[in-house]
């Protein structure tokens, strides 16, 4: 291993993408629409089966580059949330959740909920305006 590499302290030696990032900030590919359904587009480790959003070319878990795209949602359930009163970069209130989706990934995402309570292990499902994509709660068993 190269000591020089792995001293380094300013992210130099790690892939992009290996490196923390912004969990509510905006890209351009983090979903897509197919049949009507808005979809986050993920990966998936082959070797390991770890699974990330959004999508990344260097497994979490193994450090393996065996990424594949894979895509999450559109429905989910609720983990937990948060509603966020001060903040120094956006227009308060606004509320943040952790959602389980059906295919195996926890996400922290905007939820926009209107006048509906919100409450933990509710259902969920994936909205989009223009670039942002967000969570809203829906009934389960219903149109997911």
């Amino acid at each position: 291993m190269n000591i020089e590499l792995a001293a380094r302290t300013d992210g130099g030696g790690f892939a992009a993408d290996a490196l923390p990032l912004a969990d509510l900030r905006e890209r351009d590919s983090d979903f897509e629409l197919r049949d009507g359904q808005i979809l986050l587009r993920g990966s998936l480790s082959r070797s390991s089966g770890s699974k990330a959003f959004p999508a990344r070319t260097v497994c979490m878990e193994t450090g393996a580059r065996d990424m594949e795209p894979m895509t999450f949602g559109p429905g989910g359930t609720l983990y937990s949330f948060s509603v966020v009163h001060v903040s120094s970069s956006r227009p308060t209130p606004y509320t943040i959740g952790y959602v389980d989706f059906d295919n195996g990934v926890r996400v922290l995402a905007q939820v926009e909920s209107g006048d509906t309570a919100l409450s933990c292990d509710q259902a969920v499902e994936v909205r989009a305006d223009g670039k942002r994509w967000f969570v809203v709660p829906v009934a389960r068993g219903g149109a997911r």
